[in-house]
């Protein structure tokens, strides 16, 4: 292989493109001037005296630039090496106590670009190798290829801002800070295999040439995206070596502080948060440590814990809702009323010394936990609960009093939060014949009857009682936000009910009469779709990592028979069946119909669940299950208006759903009213920053629905704007969060040695430590099968140019002479 570039470059420090326009603009200026002094004369005379002086103003230009012409010579198979630098958080770590030595990532730049008195590796290799500098988080970015035009920058000086003086602001900054976001292990290793970066997957690179990339990084991948040890394999099969570098402590340092907080969506406002605070604790084994619940300056509640080992722990915490929602009620407007209160509280998590004093965090923390005020950042963790005050209404539809159907109802029944209606209808009941109506024990006979509910439960009812009404009545109910829960049983009356034409679109499974039930199942088993939703999170005291979420599920009583379904094709299967034999049918299966869920149950028998355990598991599953199915209720409202959002908490570029109901004492039900404009005015520190208009959904119910743009992190808070409305009588306004996702970056900061050397022997190279560096840069050094001879000719130096420059100028003066000009 023999390749030659050629290229301009200039030694001033200003870039190449501000010299090139600043030339050019002074030697048009000097024409410009210069021909108003020829205008008069013939040409060609009048624009050739001009355009001379100008190209000898644009040449002395040049020349004060210094302007040199670069020669690249590449000879044979010089081998291609990538370095990928990792720049998350995790690399601002010390690993020191020492404030003033230097974070991982200057570490792993000063391995590469060399400190005062000691070359880099790049210096070492730039002239038997093609070499990229790859940055990397969550994402992957090229900083600097040996292959760019641009010059060379001087590596040995030990300061990045040299190295990078050809570089943007955006790159430079890549290299000097680690404050990316999460790390993804597999993004620059995907991004060389999917021939991302025109100098990388150079097509002039010779494919016999050998090829290897080198990680620098801690190995601690918490984005999760994909397996960095599978993408490192197909590098090897296609030529590439890769390497990894540990930079880091192989220890965890000390440190406690708060992972995650496991607590309900929705309380009653006059019942209990019940939930638990992970705590993480290394290199504090038997000391003390103090738990506690703050809603704004109060504590609500605290615990002091001894910590066993490391690692994380568990720290169950209960305390009443009722004192804060007092709290929250003095601050309300008066003729506002909340049926739903966002109650913001956090975790904190502090030392206890001996004598019982709580001491900081701060001493032993790693570097790169430790916050602007000079806090750790992992003391603390917010969250939020919305406190219900206006019970949920259920109905439960059942043919037949059997145990599923009695335990549901006890269970919801006695919960204060609910209030239960159950109709059994048909033979064996004390309802033989179906009954319609609008009192309780009645079939709703009426959309507005049916609109008194929040969610259904639909057992196995005789489909000879079943009209064809109810079903459009049932469908508008869901279509409209209603929750459906279909619980299928040993009779396979929903497989004849769902030969109606709405309720076949309806239920989530096609049902096939002809093949026979599932029996001798060993478990019910969540699918990945199923582990990720909190619905299949059984167990508080599990971490619910996504290998833990079966592990409850797999001691379960398992039902005894199980019909076969298929799911529709845009169902989702959250937990299926299998047999003694391996055989799976849908178990759990739920879509979207409308602005409402359906869920579809394969079996009546998790009373099972209640076996030596009551209602622990057969309670937080239905009640989760009802969580996932209903639509949020309007969490406050005036003598006017309405408002709900469908969440209290949003991740930061998600969309909120807005719902609004405009209301009028003075009008009847069903009463014709004109359409109102309805806008939500969306304020951000009581100040107005957008407005959304709001589309009618419901012209019976005067329903609106909208839909703001993907939000930054913060507070917000909701007003509504109404034609025909006072804006001082729409006194109603309600609060969200858009926050940020919980990142797992610095819950481990050590070494992962186990990662590294799998990423390395699945990419046929070597895992080493920072501390042993040298056994990589000692194998790079005798891959190369080139060399590249880089040459500049110093143009500014040129006598030549010098001589064009007054050449031009005395010619110039002679035809100026000759033309008759002074």
């Amino acid at each position: 292989m023999s390749d030659v570039v050629a290229n301009l470059r200039f030694s001033s420090e200003l870039p190449t493109w501000l010299i090139l326009l600043g030339a050019l603009s002074a030697g048009m200026i000097v024409m410009l001037l210069y021909l108003r002094e020829t205008a008069k004369i013939d040409p060609p005379w009048s624009w050739l005296l001009p355009a001379m002086r100008g190209t000898a103003v644009v040449l002395a230009c040049f020349l004060l630039a210094g302007p040199v012409w670069h020669h690249r010579h590449v000879i044979g198979n010089p081998a291609r090496v990538v370095w990928a630098v990792d720049r998350s958080q995790s690399m601002s770590e010390q690993d020191s106590q020492t404030q003033v030595s230097p974070d991982r990532l200057r570490r792993a730049t000063d391995l590469l670009f060399g400190q005062p008195g000691h070359e880099g590796w790049i210096e070492q290799l730039r002239d038997t190798h093609l070499m990229d500098v790859v940055v990397f988080d969550d994402s992957a970015n090229l900083a600097w290829s040996s292959s760019s035009t641009d010059e060379m920058p001087t590596l040995h000086s030990g300061d990045l801002r040299d190295l990078t003086r050809q570089m943007d602001d955006h790159t430079r900054a890549l290299l000097e800070n680690a404050n990316g976001g999460g790390t993804d292990l597999s993004s620059p290793l995907r991004a060389i295999a999917e021939g991302v970066g025109r100098e990388i997957a150079s097509d002039r690179h010779d494919e016999e040439a050998s090829r290897a990339v080198v990680l620098f990084t801690d190995g601690r991948d918490s984005a999760g995206r994909a397996d960095a040890g599978e993408v490192a394999a197909r590098l090897a099969d296609v030529g590439w070596t890769v390497h990894t570098i540990g930079i880091g402590s192989v220890d965890e340092p000390a440190d406690i502080g708060i992972v995650d907080v496991d607590v309900p969506q929705r309380v009653a406002d006059d019942g209990h948060v019940a939930g638990r605070v992970w705590v993480k604790h290394f290199g504090y084994e038997g000391k003390s440590v103090r738990v506690a619940i703050q809603s704004g300056q109060q504590t609500v509640w605290s615990d002091t814990v001894v910590v066993s080992g490391d690692g994380s722990s568990p720290v169950d915490f209960n305390f009443p809702v009722e004192p804060l929602m007092q709290q929250a009620n003095q601050d309300e407007l008066r003729g506002v009323d909340r049926d739903t209160v966002a109650l913001a509280l956090s975790a904190q998590v502090s030392m206890v010394s001996e004598r019982d004093q709580v001491i900081s965090n701060q001493e032993n923390q790693p570097s790169a936990m430790i916050s602007a005020d000079g806090t750790a950042s992992n003391d603390s963790m917010e969250f939020r609960i919305a406190a219900a005050s206006r019970d949920r209404r259920l109905l439960i539809l059942d043919g037949s009093a059997r145990w599923e159907t009695r335990y549901l109802r006890n269970l919801f029944s006695r919960d204060p939060a609910w209030e239960v209606d159950t109709v059994l209808f048909g033979r064996g009941t004390d309802m033989p014949q179906v009954r319609r109506g609008e009192d309780p024990g009645e079939l709703p006979e009426s959309v507005r009857a049916w609109s008194r509910y929040d969610a259904v439960i639909l057992g196995e009812i005789p489909p000879d009682q079943w009209t064809e009404q109810d079903a459009e009545q049932l469908s508008e109910f869901v279509a409209g936000g209603g929750g459906l829960i279909v619980v299928d049983g040993s009779y396979r009356r929903l497989a004849v009910l769902a030969e109606q034409s709405i309720m076949a679109g309806m239920i989530p499974v096609q049902f096939d009469s002809t093949a026979a039930p599932l029996r001798n199942i060993r478990a019910i088993e969540p699918t990945a779709a199923g582990q990720s939703h909190p619905v299949m999170l059984l167990d508080v005291r599990n971490e619910q990592l996504p290998g833990k979420v079966n592990e409850i599920w797999s001691h379960l009583p398992a039902p005894t028979v199980v019909d076969v379904v298929t799911p529709l094709a845009d169902a989702e299967v959250w937990a299926a069946a299998i047999d003694t034999q391996g055989k799976q049918v849908p178990w759990l299966v739920t879509r979207m119909y409308g602005a409402g869920r359906v869920f579809y149950l394969a079996s009546d028998q998790t009373w099972r669940w209640r076996y030596r355990v009551e209602n622990q598991l057969q309670g937080r599953f239905w009640n989760q299950l009802m969580t996932a199915a209903m639509q949020p209720p309007y969490a406050v409202r005036d003598a006017f208006v309405a408002i709900g959002t469908d969440k209290i908490d949003y991740r930061v570029g998600q969309a909120a759903t807005i719902r609004v109901r405009l209301l009028n004492a003075d009008r009847h039900e069903g009463e014709s009213v004109p359409a109102a404009t309805v806008d939500a005015v969306l304020l951000r520190d009581d100040q107005p920053i957008a407005t959304v208009p709001l589309s009618l959904d419901d012209a019976g119910r005067r329903t609106y629905l909208g839909e703001t743009a993907p939000l930054p992190a913060g507070e917000y808070r909701v007003r509504v704007r109404a034609s025909g409305y006072d804006a001082a009588a729409l006194q109603a306004s309600m609060p969200f969060w858009v926050v940020s996702p919980r990142s797992t970056e610095l819950d481990r900061v050590s070494v992962d040695e186990a990662a590294l050397q799998r990423i390395a022997t699945s990419g046929g190279g070597v895992a080493v430590h920072e501390s042993s560096a040298n056994e990589v840069l000692n194998s790079l050094d005798a891959l190369s099968g080139g060399r590249i001879v880089e040459s500049d000719t110093l143009l500014w130096q040129s006598w030549w140019m010098f001589a064009i420059m007054v050449a031009l100028l005395a010619v110039e003066w002679w035809f100026r002479k000759k033309v008759g000009l002074l």
